[in-house]
């Protein structure tokens, strides 16, 4: 089985500090903001625009017992 950790070098992470918002039915859903200059690079690496990203990608989130989460954007089925 092929491993896919993923490892993150700490002295070189951008980080940024959001608010988190409740939404949805009972406020049970939380939202929060996904810096722009993440999904602009996204979009570069595979040469479309942002609209057009928007558009053609959805956020999938990974979580598990491990401590916070993994955010990757993958197309829209």
């Amino acid at each position: 089985m092929k491993d896919t950790r993923i490892v993150i070098n700490e002295k070189d992470v951008l980080r940024k500090r959001y608010s988190l918002r409740t939404t949805g039915r009972e406020g049970r859903s939380i939202e929060t903001t996904i810096p722009p200059e993440v999904i602009e690079r996204e979009a570069r690496r595979v040469g479309l625009s942002v609209l057009e990203y928007l558009n053609l990608f959805v956020a999938e989130w990974s979580y598990n017992d491990f401590r916070g989460l993994h955010l990757d954007f993958v197309r829209k089925e």
